[in-house]
């Protein structure tokens, strides 16, 4: 019996893409900072991250790539 791969959600929220194209900006808003992920058909498409974290993450990225890993 062949079992479905259950998918790791990276967010705690979680909307749907057309939810989110009626205002992206208030649902940042709402989520207060955290992550959101974006789903259609029940499968996340994106997720929308803040900026102060995306620009934490790339930090975060080069700093690893400077490091020589």
């Amino acid at each position: 019996m062949h079992m479905p791969r259950i998918a790791t959600m990276r967010a705690r929220r979680t909307l749907s893409v057309t939810d989110f194209r009626k205002n992206p900006s208030r649902h940042m808003a709402d989520a207060m900072g955290d992550t959101l992920a974006v789903l259609s058909r029940n499968k996340v498409e994106f997720y929308a991250v803040p900026p102060a974290l995306f620009e934490a993450l790339i930090d975060r990225l080069e700093a690893l790539e400077g490091s020589g890993r």
